[in-house]
């Protein structure tokens, strides 16, 4: 098996100067402590207990509360290492799941997004504008993106 020679030598590099190592250790804890202030503030729900994530391509954690639950969805907070960016998203617990939810989210209220009749990941997707430095301004945030879409889910599903 071989690896890209050039990208490895530029990811040594990025490592010895930069501050790469330091600055993806702080988000990593800042995304952990956006999970555990969300799980206090919000006691009806269940979260994941770990932030799982693909390297630096993303990080999440899912929660849901008991309708949710019954209707096999779930709440996920995402971040978006490429557009550096939160997401509030609705999930089945499974790809069937999704798909028997898929077509009640047609025409959601923007800047909501609807993940179309056949959904992967997601179902509907909501956008977080928040300053990742300011924990309890992201927090607020994230909590008001997750009402919005329980809010989308109580009035369609």
């Amino acid at each position: 098996m071989r690896f890209d020679a050039a990208l490895l030598e530029e990811y040594r590099s990025l490592l010895q100067t930069t501050g790469l190592q330091r600055a993806y250790g702080e988000f990593v804890g800042m995304f952990r402590w956006l999970r555990a202030e969300l799980e206090r503030q919000m006691p009806d729900f269940r979260f994941q207990s770990a932030v799982s994530g693909s390297a630096v391509d993303y990080a999440c954690f899912t929660f849901t509360d008991e309708a949710l639950r019954q209707k096999g969805l779930k709440l996920a907070v995402v971040f978006d290492a490429a557009g550096f960016q939160l997401e509030v998203w609705l999930c089945g617990v499974n790809r069937p799941a999704g798909r028997r939810w898929a077509g009640a989210l047609k025409d959601c209220p923007p800047p909501i997004q609807w993940a179309g009749e056949h959904p992967a990941d997601w179902l509907a997707r909501l956008p977080v504008q928040a300053d990742l430095a300011d924990g309890d301004a992201a927090a607020a945030a994230v909590k008001e993106a997750a009402r919005q879409l329980l809010d989308l889910c109580a009035r369609r599903l």
